[in-house]
């Protein structure tokens, strides 16, 4: 059984309070950048823990730290 997958994009200067964020929220995500010119990130996102992680994204979204949030189908499903 494969994660929900989701990218978004930080503030450079600001990647590392979404990092520390998410990993304050235990068993939430597994997230890392995926392009760092960019400031990409992705997000894999157990099914029971997927509310969870949309209200902390969410909450990220309205302070300015994460912006552009999309599911998108799982990239390691394949």
């Amino acid at each position: 059984m494969y994660c929900k997958y989701y990218q978004a994009k930080s503030l450079k200067s600001k990647t590392w309070f979404v990092f520390g964020t998410f990993r304050n929220e235990e068993n939430v995500v597994f997230s890392r950048t995926l392009e760092k010119k960019d400031s990409l990130l992705e997000f894999f996102v157990p099914k029971d823990q997927e509310a969870h992680f949309l209200k902390v994204a969410n909450y990220l979204i309205n302070r300015g730290y994460l912006f552009e949030l999309k599911e998108l189908p799982n990239r390691l499903a394949d």
